[in-house]
């Protein structure tokens, strides 16, 4: 079994490694629990790897265990954020000098122009000069420093006979339906409508270019609830998650799915949870003057056998300049 690390430590460790490639893991957090925060760790720590290897043995203080590999790259999808650069935003976590040397081995995919078109919201809101950014990073594996303890993951994406990679059809180009994504390319008569793609296409596009070898981070899938019904239903977007858990299954490497556990109700949650392979909750448990931000693992398949045999119920959490990161242990007896 070959395994991906999540790029929290502590977790890692006891994890052997980290998690089996070919997961998607929905990360369920109340607010500011600690679910965005362990994706943007995630993130920053794997790509990491790739700019600056010697930073990442420094920071990560991770594991060496045969079979496991880093990923080849990392996809940051943004569905509604509108934040200056994904640098600031992973600052809102591990430390700036962490940011900068991480960003450059992330690409980062703004979602939110085809988000708000959906929307009544003023386009001098969100629009920005691009919609995706790929940040200059390291290209090959080449360029990675040997000493390097872990395999670097390759591009598993299918190869013709011809030595040419497979082509696979662009998801947002002629839809005359999709799942609950109701903009079309064309009219009614037949004539071009305006050149605008539906945040499930643009969606369904990035995460076909992004899959396979590669550690993907969609921040967060209960963002497109908020849509109308007649723009994106409930359904549709389920189905996209189980579609993708089989895409990655077959392609490998790992997706993280944030989902804001209170924008949505609780047969929702389950209902993105049981298309995932594995789901962390991440939630406050309150008592005397202070709280703590907790995290449960509440299926995580390939991975829960690996911990120890006493019943572990849920992980306490810290935050430093590494990011988000496990300290105490709860358990039941």
């Amino acid at each position: 079994m070959v395994d991906m690390p999540f790029g929290v430590s502590r977790l890692d460790s006891m994890l052997d490694g980290g998690v089996p490639t070919g997961s998607v893991v929905l990360l369920a957090t109340e607010p500011g629990a600690g679910g965005r925060k362990f994706a943007h760790t995630s993130a920053a720590i794997n790509a990491l790897a790739t700019t600056n290897n010697a930073a990442f043995e420094h920071h990560y203080r991770g594991i060496d265990h045969e079979g496991v590999i880093v990923p080849a790259t990392v996809h940051y999808l943004s569905v509604a954020a509108t934040a200056d650069s994904l640098e600031a935003t992973l600052t809102e976590t591990v430390s700036s000098e962490i940011a900068a040397q991480a960003t450059d081995g992330i690409t980062h995919h703004d979602l939110s122009q085809p988000y708000f078109e959906a929307t009544d919201v003023p386009d001098a809101w969100y629009q920005h000069d691009e919609q995706v950014s790929t940040l200059p990073g390291v290209d090959t594996v080449e360029e990675i420093d040997a000493t390097d303890p872990f395999e670097y993951a390759e591009d598993v994406r299918a190869i013709t006979d011809d030595g040419k990679g497979e082509e696979r059809p662009d998801a947002a180009a002629d839809e005359t339906e999709t799942d609950g994504d109701t903009r079309s390319m064309t009219d009614s008569g037949g004539h071009n409508a305006p050149d605008t793609a539906g945040i499930l296409s643009v969606l369904r596009a990035s995460l076909d270019d992004a899959v396979g070898g590669n550690l993907v981070v969609i921040d967060a899938i209960t963002d497109l609830d908020d849509l109308p019904d007649e723009t994106v239903s409930w359904e549709a977007v389920v189905r996209l998650l189980r579609g993708l858990t089989r895409l990655v299954t077959d392609r490998g490497g790992l997706v993280l799915v944030v989902a804001d556990a209170e924008a949505v109700t609780d047969p929702q949650l389950g209902s993105l949870s049981a298309a995932a392979t594995g789901t962390l909750s991440f939630s406050w448990e309150t008592g005397g003057s202070q709280r703590a931000r907790l995290l449960s693992i509440r299926e995580l398949p390939g991975a829960l056998d690996r911990l120890d045999r006493d019943e572990i119920a849920a992980f306490e959490s810290e935050l430093h300049d590494r990011g988000y990161d496990l300290s105490n242990v709860r358990k039941i007896h």
